[in-house]
């Protein structure tokens, strides 16, 4: 029937794939009798246990079922759902099927578009011995944590952020599922269906996404290369009695851009004077300049709720987010966390707080900042040579013009064809402007194949020879 391979994968998986490629083939129909445990454990000189466990296995895939005092017998071939699935991630022309598209890694081979680091930059920082230690270590796969976050992690994150100047204790932190949960928990503690928000044009596109479906209010405001306009800003506080502002200080998503002193000061000071709540998204902080200025210091967590996430830079398996805010608001935000998913994993916790004391993270991060600022000089070869126009820049991201683009919609989806994800601009811009722009990460932008796609749509020639820097 099979054949085991003493050598090869572990009996009871081969036990498991050798059974079901029978089912799947039709060579096993609907209502077939296996053989029984001592059967197929004599024939395949295996223990009985290895047996049991394999068809475990095909029960658990539901493609065999036990019948009590009768055996095991085939249910059938589980039907594919393959078409159905690629008509319903198809499209990456609006926020959440351009998310689908950027959460599944077995889809585009060139990622350019996605917010996420290559597989191979984060292989060695979360080892397999360490999650198995701490897990066994710390019982975290039978304790809960508590609805505030684990404990230890909250330590860890109050001298993370002590690092950064932002002075907050352990009961100020709360974790969350990434930092999209943060905002999510955030704008429903800080305001109400009506309320007004601001927002940078362009920003991280998911901002106006969630706002919108909570029935608040968007105003948005243009981002230049220091941060926020500040005229606008000014105006649209006056205007329109935000509750709340979202923004990245640091390199910014997607242009790029870091927030100066002087405008971090201007934003506090009008902040202050009008009662605004201001919510910083620091998810990349990690990788830039030492230094570098924060709203969260300067404020001291009076009316700034600081957000930060490791799903970015150090796996995006592990969905550890976590926010901090003034003491006053704790209790709210914990409320809003309990009502939407009761807690945080544990066992995801514990394995980032033993990355951080075991300072993995802080060696980790150095490392992607040296490495994206090569790729990064890089991939401005690859882009500015296929006719696309970039400003300033640092962290994952360029942000840039491809004036060739006439229908960003048509390019992304042959682009997607191609096996290249794009992420065009207007999907950052809560106004719908920018349609000519493009975003790209800078990690998976120095292909070769990008270059070509790009060079193509802008009917440049092709060149004879490139030296680009592949990822390995």
């Amino acid at each position: 029937m099979i054949e085991l391979d003493r050598n090869g994968p572990p009996l009871t998986t081969q036990i498991a794939d050798g059974l079901a490629a029978l089912i799947q083939r039709g060579q096993l129909g609907a209502g077939s009798r296996l053989p029984s445990v001592r059967q197929m454990a004599a024939r395949l000189n295996v223990s009985t246990f290895t047996v049991i466990a394999g068809y475990d296995r095909l029960i658990a895939r539901n493609l065999i079922e036990a019948r009590a005092g009768a055996g095991y017998f085939v249910i059938g071939a589980a039907k594919s759902h393959a078409g159905d699935l690629s008509a319903a991630l198809a499209d990456p022309v609006d926020a959440v099927g351009f998310a689908l598209q950027a959460l599944d890694s077995s889809g585009a081979v060139v990622r350019s578009g996605s917010g996420f680091l290559p597989e191979a930059w984060l292989s060695d920082v979360v080892p397999g011995a360490l999650v198995a230690r701490v897990a066994k270590a710390r019982n975290a796969l039978q304790a809960t944590a508590p609805a505030q976050g684990h404990l230890g992690l909250r330590r860890q994150l109050s001298d993370h952020l002590a690092g950064v100047g932002i002075a907050a204790h352990p009961t100020q932190i709360i974790t969350t599922i990434g930092a999209t949960q943060s905002l999510d928990l955030l704008l429903r503690t800080l305001l109400q269906a009506g309320d007004s928000l601001i927002v940078e044009d362009p920003g991280y596109l998911f901002y106006s996404a969630q706002a919108r479906a909570m029935d608040l209010n968007l105003v948005p405001v243009p981002r230049l290369t220091d941060g926020p306009d500040l005229a606008a800003f000014e105006d649209a506080v006056k205007s329109f009695k935000p509750k709340a502002f979202v923004t990245q200080t640091l390199l910014h998503n997607p242009t790029g851009g870091t927030t100066s002193a002087a405008n971090c000061h201007r934003l506090l000071a009008l902040a202050e004077s009008r009662g605004l709540a201001v919510i910083e998204d620091d998810v990349y902080g990690a990788i830039a300049p030492k230094g570098a200025t924060r709203l969260a210091p300067l404020d001291g967590l009076r009316r700034t709720y600081y957000v930060g996430s490791f799903s970015k830079l150090l796996s995006p398996a592990l969905r550890v987010g976590f926010m901090a805010v003034p003491r006053e608001a704790v209790d709210r935000i914990v409320g809003q966390k309990i009502l939407s998913v009761l807690g945080t994993p544990s066992l995801s916790e514990v394995i980032v707080e033993a990355v951080l004391d075991s300072g993995r993270y802080l060696r980790h991060t150095l490392k992607v900042g040296g490495k994206l600022a090569q790729y990064r000089q890089r991939a401005r070869e690859v882009l500015t040579e296929a006719g696309v126009t970039l400003g300033p820049a640092d962290g994952l991201f360029l942000w840039g013009r491809f004036e060739s683009m006439k229908d960003s919609d048509s390019l992304v989806r042959r682009a997607l064809e191609a096996g290249i994800l794009l992420a065009k601009g207007s999907l950052f811009s809560p106004t719908g402007s920018y349609a000519d722009y493009l975003r790209f990460n800078v990690a998976h932008s120095c292909d070769v194949r990008l270059g070509q796609f790009l060079r193509n749509a802008a009917s440049l020639p092709p060149k004879a020879e490139v030296h680009y820097l592949r990822r390995k």
